[in-house]
């Protein structure tokens, strides 16, 4: 009964793990944010926009990266009547949570990592929480090239 008890423990903990990358100065060769219309996105936004943190990979990271996101499981998020096939990867700053206002928009490839942040001053914040000496200096408009 015991045995019985212990498997039913492990079972849900095996289930939930997920696999996490963090982003540091070491790993990270820029970063970029970009104010978006968020009209076709649905995402609920004071303004009507969003930022996204773009952060590219240091290029000797970008292959590992790859192979972890190929690697990790997939999952269905649904919101808002949509719904869309996303990679079950935790990105971490630091060792601490990034912050992610819209979960179902992370992008992951083996470049880097875009992540969908409502306000620009958290967008900065979550920047500064990467690496603070790449913080850019100032936001592009969906669409401007730097």
């Amino acid at each position: 009964m015991k045995t019985i008890l212990f498997l039913l423990i492990l079972v849900p903990a095996t289930v939930l793990a997920q696999t996490t990358y963090d982003l540091s100065c070491d790993n990270i060769a820029r970063m970029r944010i970009v104010r978006v219309k968020a009209a076709g996105w649905q995402i609920d936004s004071p303004d009507g926009f969003f930022h996204v943190l773009a952060v590219e990979l240091k290029p000797h990271m970008t292959e590992e990266f790859g192979e972890l996101v190929k690697a990790s499981r997939k999952i269905n998020i649904h919101n808002k009547g949509k719904g869309s096939a996303q990679t079950k990867l935790t990105i971490t700053a630091n060792r601490k949570p990034l912050r992610n206002d819209e979960p179902r928009l992370l992008g992951l490839d083996d470049q880097g990592v875009l992540v969908a942040i409502i306000q620009e001053q958290d967008a900065f914040d979550a920047a500064r929480s990467v690496c603070p000496a790449l913080v850019p200096a100032k936001v592009l408009i969906d669409g401007q090239l730097e």
